[in-house]
Formats: structure tokens, sequence, C-alpha cells
């Protein structure tokens, strides 16, 4: 009995450290990336010109995910417009995806970083095109 309730705690630990080691170590929106880290930090302002698309990156360093996947979810005013699913391949590993903004998607943005069912973080932003 000692036994079997040694190897349940084990695996309880197991599972549970499963999730809990999971986390993001960086995250940010930038204009380009280089050699897997962001160039620049937009914080939350996206600025554009009507002639042009703009495409913009999400970046995201994650640690205690390796052999598994995240996907970002880029919303605009709430709807999603893409999910992008990532490969991670280690246990500390930087990845990104990007978006395409035409002009005519100005407002409020947000991508959400997901593991499975669990929201790992969201950053919101907004994008303008002035005349």
């Amino acid at each position: 009995m000692k036994k079997l309730s040694h190897l349940l705690i084990v695996l309880t630990l197991g599972l549970f450290s499963q999730f809990t080691l999971a986390q993001v170590e960086r995250s940010q929106l930038t204009s380009g990336i280089e050699n897997r880290e962001p160039t620049d930090d937009l914080e939350g302002s996206v600025w554009g010109q009507v002639d042009e698309m703009k495409r913009v990156y999400f970046f995201t360093q994650v640690t205690g995910l390796a052999n598994q996947q995240i996907i970002h979810r880029w919303l605009y005013q709430g709807e999603e417009k893409a999910a992008v699913t990532l490969n991670i391949g280690g246990d500390n590993w930087r990845t990104y995806s990007s978006k395409s903004l035409p002009h005519y998607w100005q407002g409020k943005w947000q991508v959400q970083v997901w593991q499975g069912d669990l929201m790992l973080i969201t950053h919101h932003f907004e994008v303008s095109y002035p005349e």
C-alpha cells in the first residue's frame, strides 16, 4: 500500500509539474525579427501608411514546453483573424508569427498565446493609418 501511495504521488507531481513549469519568459510586438530576436518594441501602437500593407510580428520565448505546440491567435476587435500553430523544439525556445495589417483594419488588436486550452498571455495594441 505504501508503494502504491508513493507511485500515485510521483505520478500526480509529474502531471502537475508539466503545467506549472510551462511559461512565457518574454513576448514582444515588433516590426521585424533578426536571428530569432525582435528588432524593436512596438508596445501598444502600430502606425502605418494608407498606401502600404503593414506587417507586424509577435515574438514569444517559452520554457518548459519542449516537443509541444503553442498557438498565436490574432484578434481584430474581438474577431479572430488568424491562428498560427508554432512547434516548440526545446525547453527554452524562441519563436514568432506575423500578421499583415491592411489600412481598413485600423483599431484594437490583440495577440493571444495559447497552449492547449490554456491562454498563457495576451498582448493588446492599436493600429492607426493617419491620413
